[in-house]
């Protein structure tokens, strides 16, 4: 238990910590641009420690193509998602309606993978959100401006994290090994994003600024890190267990900025933290 949460918890630390150097990123690029350097930088670090964790024995397997197949939609369409919303409504109605992935999460998981819920997981996950919700919705953003096309981008990004997690549970008991499933789902998801970058442009993005490159190439470091942490967690337990404290990732991203001096420390701040902790213990409960 202790290094499920432990490895779900730095998982949403890091995707936490990707939201700052991706939205500073955003200012040079584009959407598109700033999605294929970050999963490329993904693919990248996982390349360079892959001879610590390849192993033969997981090639072709029935997991190895789960992850293959998830590669197709994650993380090439959930980052994209992601990076629109953020651009179209800022990071504040984004984070906002990220929170509500565990929701997807802990669903496609109880119908697809028959995994239970606990009533103490389930008080959990909704003091969870609620406090993630609270911390990143703004008073005064107007339900007008949610409503926008960046909710389709926010809330398709939500359930294809979602998802995620579930399809990657059953690929894992098929083939347990968390950097081999997070390398195969983001070099497919790289490629195809490559090739529709390349088809849609004409050109790949070598005439980008570098602090451009750099902020999503900071970014991708960082994810590459969660995706690693989060496939490590679920190899441990389940999607309704893990799910949760990942979907706290919102809150990392507030507290980035409050460190950077981009955000203060109000009342309204400190509540929702605390929210978001008692959220987390109730899940961990045991």
């Amino acid at each position: 238990m202790n290094s499920t949460f432990g490895f779900a918890l730095l998982a949403a630390i890091f995707f936490g910590l990707s939201a700052i150097p991706a939205k500073r990123g955003l200012s040079h690029t584009d959407t598109q641009t700033g999605a294929l350097i970050s999963i490329l930088t993904v693919v990248t670090v996982f390349l360079i420690s892959s001879p610590w964790w390849m192993r033969s024995q997981d090639w072709f397997t029935t997991g190895f193509w789960i992850f293959v197949a998830t590669g197709l939609f994650h993380p090439a369409l959930s980052l994209y998602f992601t990076l629109e919303s953020m651009d179209r409504a800022g990071a504040t109605v984004a984070s906002t309606l990220a929170a509500t992935s565990p929701i997807f999460a802990a669903l496609t998981a109880m119908i697809l993978l028959g995994e239970s819920m606990t009533p103490l997981i389930a008080i959990g996950t909704l003091v969870t959100m609620c406090g993630v919700i609270s911390l990143t919705w703004m008073p005064g953003t107007g339900i007008t401006r949610v409503m926008r096309i960046a909710l389709v981008f926010a809330t398709a990004a939500a359930v294809i994290r979602g998802l995620v997690n579930t399809t990657g549970k059953f690929g894992l008991d098929l083939m347990p090994n968390a950097m081999m499933a997070g390398f195969l789902s983001h070099a497919v998801g790289g490629l195809g994003v490559l090739v529709f970058y390349r088809l849609r442009r004409g050109r790949l993005p070598l005439n980008m600024s570098g602090a451009g490159f750099r902020a999503f190439g900071l970014s991708g470091c960082f994810i590459a890190i969660a995706i690693a942490c989060m496939y490590s967690a679920l190899l441990r337990n389940s999607v309704t267990l893990v799910a949760p404290v990942i979907g706290t990732y919102p809150v990392f991203t507030l507290l980035a900025a409050l460190a950077l001096k981009e955000e203060k420390i109000t009342l309204h701040i400190a509540g929702g933290v605390a929210v978001v902790v008692a959220g987390v213990v109730l899940i961990n409960w045991m």
